[in-house]
């Protein structure tokens, strides 16, 4: 995967400026992980006033001249994520937004989803005092709808030849794959031919999705955003986790994340240790956290393709990954608390 990069500064709406970024990514693999490094502007922003229930938040949104929930447009999936002070307890947290029931609202009030991609909870009084801002998710079919209909109307492509797998929460990954529907797409679970929910195809900060393609190779696409200035809370499962660093620059294994502050431990052999793989094509490199002694220096280090249990040989190791590229973290244990933290300078 290639991927071009460009920040810029500039004002959105009536919020405050905000640094943004103009991301470009090139598939080239017939299998691929990829991230999204960015954000979608945030539509509002406002301090958290009160907590009337676990469900209906009042704040003050940075406009009041109209109701706030009309401004959510339909079909869109929102959440509201806390971005100040610095020392809130929900600092980086989201609560997905239950947009049937906040649209109608005359109030400005918030009313919150339950959904595994709430980071934490459940919603009380100690959500007061933050300032949150509420933005769409980014979503597989506003990544990607646009360039396969190309493909598909123009190129002559074989729109099954297509397939994603997205990172909802509960599943090692959902199989999708879509299907052309009085010209536009319609996207399925690619076993049971299941329409899936809108919120079945959000990505989610600090995840990321497998594509594989059939036909042709390759995949290009440019998008801006936001980028992120608070830490991001990405809890991960046991077992696998579709992941990828939600900031617009390489991640430093061991520097930015991937050390014992994120709860990974390091050994002398890889047996029973979380594991970061990679997936280009048909190739996949694993990785664990290797240390000689206890409590020593710990590297990501290259383990044996034949015995995951054994090193393999010449030592290799992984000291960075490539800004918008996805892979996955296998975990011994759930880590509900994960977090991605803001990179170092």
């Amino acid at each position: 995967m290639r991927a071009f990069l460009f920040v810029s500064l500039f004002t959105i709406s009536c919020l405050q400026g905000q640094e943004t970024a103009g991301y470009s990514l090139t598939l080239e693999k017939d299998w691929e992980l990829v991230g999204v490094p960015l954000q979608h502007p945030a539509l509002s922003s406002g301090p958290v006033t009160a907590v009337q229930s676990a469900t209906i938040i009042q704040w003050t949104p940075s406009f009041t001249d109209t109701a706030f929930g009309s401004a959510l447009v339909p079909g869109s999936e929102y959440y509201a994520e806390v971005v100040s002070p610095t020392n809130h307890p929900w600092l980086g947290h989201r609560f997905e937004l239950d947009e049937a029931a906040t649209r109608p609202r005359s109030d400005h009030a918030l009313v919150a989803a339950s959904s595994p991609w709430n980071t934490k909870g459940p919603i009380d009084r100690t959500l007061v005092g933050a300032t949150i801002e509420v933005r769409p998710h980014i979503t597989l079919p506003y990544l990607v709808d646009d360039t396969l209909l190309r493909r598909i109307q123009s190129g002559g492509e074989n729109l099954k030849s297509f397939q994603f797998f997205l990172p909802y929460a509960g599943s090692a990954s959902l199989a999708a794959q879509a299907n052309l529907s009085a010209g536009k797409l319609l996207w399925q679970e690619l076993t049971t031919a299941r329409t899936l929910r809108p919120e079945e195809l959000v990505l989610p900060p600090g995840s990321s999705f497998g594509i594989k393609f059939g036909d042709r190779r390759g995949l290009s696409r440019g998008f801006s955003g936001v980028v992120r200035t608070t830490p991001c809370p990405a809890p991960l499962q046991k077992g696998y986790n579709y992941v990828s660093y939600p900031f617009p620059r390489d991640l430093r294994l061991s520097v930015d994340w991937g050390s014992s502050i994120e709860g990974f431990k390091s050994g002398s052999t890889p047996r029973g240790l979380d594991r970061i793989e990679l997936c280009q094509g048909v190739q996949r490199k694993r990785y664990a956290l290797f240390s000689a002694i206890p409590s020593g220096p710990a590297r990501w280090r290259l383990i044996n393709s034949t015995r995951a249990d054994q090193w393999a040989s010449p030592a290799q190791y992984l000291e960075k990954v490539d800004v918008g590229e996805g892979f996955l973290i296998w975990k011994e244990k759930a880590d509900p608390l994960h977090t991605f933290r803001i990179p170092k300078t």
